[in-house]
């Protein structure tokens, strides 16, 4: 009796992969070379994104990607097996989404520098910190990536007031949603408030999805709030 072929599903859509050869590009680092397996939706993930750990992904993503949508750019992230369900690594990844959109708008100067800054700060905020210190990371990225794009220092007048207003508004929002603690909803909360914020308050427009139940991490959160959550997709 013949052994049945092993099977192997796309990270970013999760159909069955096809066997097949021809060039693809990643869907996180851009790179294009031959494939030995195609998605049917044309997705592909090289063997140095597929291993790679979630501040490379997060980073690598970030650099390349042309999206200026940032949930779109959460999503993708949020799909790659690096990034847990919970934790600080998604801190990182509403940050850099959020960075990366307003650095594709062509509207605000974004480059190396801006990305060091934010990952450096929005690092110190460790898991679990939002039933232990009653602040989430998320929020924080909110705050800190409208710090740095405005140049807000602890002696700013109207900059250091807009990052405290946006992280305050961020949380607020995501502690509306209650329950146990999800670190999908804090990024979905935070891309959605703050990208209005932007747009309201410093004149970049931020597209973000108008789908407005985009999870699709339902299955592997066991503490899920289902239909209790505003996000909620699946």
């Amino acid at each position: 009796m013949e052994e049945s072929e092993e099977k192997y599903f796309c990270i970013v859509c999760g159909q069955q992969l096809l066997a097949g050869t021809g060039e693809a590009t990643c869907s996180y680092c851009g790179k294009k070379e031959e494939a030995d397996y195609i998605c049917p939706e044309d997705h592909y993930v090289c063997e140095t994104c597929r291993l790679a750990s979630a501040e490379d992904v997060i980073t690598t993503t970030c650099e390349t990607i042309k999206q200026i949508d940032p949930m779109a750019i959460a999503l993708l992230l949020m799909k790659h097996p690096a990034i847990p369900i919970h934790g600080s690594e998604n801190h990182l990844v509403a940050a850099y989404s959020l960075l990366t959109a307003l650095k594709n708008t062509g509207k605000t100067a974004v480059g190396t520098r801006e990305y060091e800054r934010v990952a450096q700060r929005v690092g110190k905020a460790s898991g679990g910190i939002c039933g232990s210190w009653g602040v989430c990371g998320c929020a924080i990225a909110a705050g800190t990536v409208t710090s740095v794009v405005t140049g807000a220092t602890y002696l700013s007048d109207k900059e250091r007031s807009l990052a405290l207003r946006i992280a305050s508004r961020t949380l607020d929002g995501i502690a509306a949603i209650g329950g146990p603690r999800c670190c999908k909803a804090s990024v979905f909360v935070t891309i959605r408030l703050a990208a209005e914020f932007l747009d309201r308050e410093l004149a970049i427009p931020v597209h973000i999805s108008a789908d407005p139940k985009p999870c699709v991490f339902s299955k592997w959160n066991d503490e899920c709030l289902a239909r209790r959550c505003p996000y909620y997709g699946s």
